[in-house]
């Protein structure tokens, strides 16, 4: 399995001679998958391609040229069938996953990924995820106690591990989600879990019993105010993140700009209104159609598309990223649209400062929410946030230097003072490694402003390969190179 080869990378692969290769590609990156095909037909002429994930939205018609074979469906269970092998037992054998998180360069933690569902039966007319699985949930990890099973294996290779969830409403099988959290409280051990989550889903729930999951981290679609989804049915948005901001759970909210109801007046109180909730980070996306999904069908039948689209469907391809305007709107131009998201996301940034404090400030509220908890898994759970409290000390001076704004320079001041006061002040190792973090950080910015050392390394894995020999025939499952 290559992630993110290069031209060269990838040539040298295919020279060792497989059978099949599969190419794992969205719309954004089809003229990165399209190159690739020409490579492959030339380096691997007897090579079969096959095309998968969320870019086989595309009709037959447009993949047709470039794929022997085309996955519409879970990945697995179509490779297996593809190369004559029995069909999965379930649940399955979890794969280790596990991605680095980077602050300022330096690694800090590092995440281990169970994947517990697919698809999602809430139907939002936008959600590629949720029409491309026919609006279905299906369970690759059917019980908490899989889920839990999955969990421990990574964290016998680290026990302070985080864990996401991939499940795009993981709460909302309540069954499922409360056998999770027996399996949690029975173990006794405090985890840190970040997860997807509805209104609707996690309204059924206590704030306690979702922290006793271990869920400290959520993704929640704020969408619009008046977006009126089913997903969005439940407690009043305002009253959940507050109580869980001050429990202890940091907060991704995603707001939609360019739906047909707003204007500029109208997106800027629906901003003014997340941003009053403090999420620790925000997401902004452009509404657009994707193959597939309800908005997309609307937008064909009405001819709302901009006229590029049907002249030069590439281009739209390139554009299905959530940071262009495809669509034409009543009241705004497309310039406008994107313009206004740019300042969503300015805005975001100069009025709630740098995310990483926003955060620090959420596990502080969970220190002192459950330090002196009756629960003895939260009073764990309040020592795991003193610990990433404890580490955050040396991010504290960068962010007092080059905060954004005298008002979030003066709050990330606060925020230190009132982390000291309750967990001491820092030794001098820590000192020095805040001076240190200025540095970093400097590069850090440079490095982002001039587009240096942003593309990711090869990952390369062998899976099911003992005694692997070069000119043995292999499979590879392939995922672009965004600089192809």
């Amino acid at each position: 399995m290559l992630q993110y080869p290069s031209r060269e990378e990838l040539i040298r692969e295919l020279k060792q001679g497989y059978d099949y290769v599969g190419i794992a590609f969205i719309m954004a990156t089809f003229h990165i998958m399209e190159e690739m095909v020409d490579l492959i037909r030339k380096h691997s002429p007897g090579t079969e391609i096959i095309l998968g994930s969320y870019g086989t939205v595309l009709a037959d018609e447009v993949l047709k040229q470039y794929g022997d074979h085309i996955c519409r469906e879970e990945g697995v269970a179509f490779m297996r069938r593809l190369l004559g092998e029995p069909k999965i037992q379930m649940p399955y054998t979890h794969p280790t996953v596990i991605n680095p998180m980077k602050i300022f360069g330096k690694k800090v933690s590092q995440s281990g990924m169970v994947f517990a569902g697919l698809g999602c039966a809430n139907g939002c007319d936008f959600c590629c995820t949720s029409h491309y699985f026919k609006r279905r949930h299906i369970r690759l990890l059917s019980s908490g106690k899989d889920i839990y099973n999955a969990v421990r294996r990574y964290h016998e290779i680290d026990p302070e591990m985080s864990i996401m969830i991939m499940d795009e409403d993981f709460l909302l099988n309540k069954r499922r989600a409360m056998e999770f959290r027996d399996c949690v409280v029975k173990e006794g051990k405090a985890l840190s879990v970040f997860c997807f989550a509805s209104v609707r889903a996690l309204s059924r729930y206590t704030v306690t019993e979702i922290m006793e999951m271990g869920i400290d981290g959520m993704w929640i679609g704020y969408e619009g105010t008046r977006s009126g989804y089913d997903k969005q049915n439940g407690r009043p948005v305002a009253e959940v993140f507050t109580e869980f901001r001050d429990h202890g759970i940091s907060i991704l909210a995603s707001m939609i700009v360019g739906f047909p109801y707003q204007n500029r007046e109208i997106i800027q109180e629906e901003l003014n209104g997340l941003l009053s909730l403090k999420p620790a980070f925000s997401q902004f996306l452009i509404y657009g159609p994707v193959p597939g999904t309800p908005y997309f069908k609307h937008v064909k039948e009405n001819n709302l598309f901009h006229e590029y689209v049907e002249e030069t469907p590439k281009e739209y391809y390139r554009k299905a990223t959530g940071f262009f305007s495809v669509v034409k709107h009543k009241e705004m131009t497309a310039a406008e649209i994107e313009s206004i998201q740019r300042n969503c996301f300015d805005e975001d940034f100069r009025r709630l400062g740098p995310s990483i404090y926003r955060v620090v400030e959420t596990w502080l509220n969970g220190y002192l929410k459950w330090k002196d908890s009756h629960n003895p898994i939260m009073r764990k759970k309040a020592q795991y946030f003193a610990k990433r409290l404890r580490r955050s000390y040396s991010a504290f001076l960068p962010g007092k230097l080059f905060g954004p704004t005298r008002e979030v320079r003066g709050k990330i001041r606060d925020l230190q003072k009132r982390v000291h006061r309750e967990l001491g002040k820092p030794a001098l190792a820590q000192n020095l490694e805040a001076i240190g973090a200025i540095g970093t950080s400097v590069w850090s910015g440079l490095a982002l402003k001039m587009n240096l050392f942003q593309h990711p390394r090869l990952v390369r894995k062998d899976h099911r390969m003992p005694g692997r020999d070069p000119i043995t025939p292999r499979n590879a499952l392939i995922t672009p190179d965004p600089s192809l």
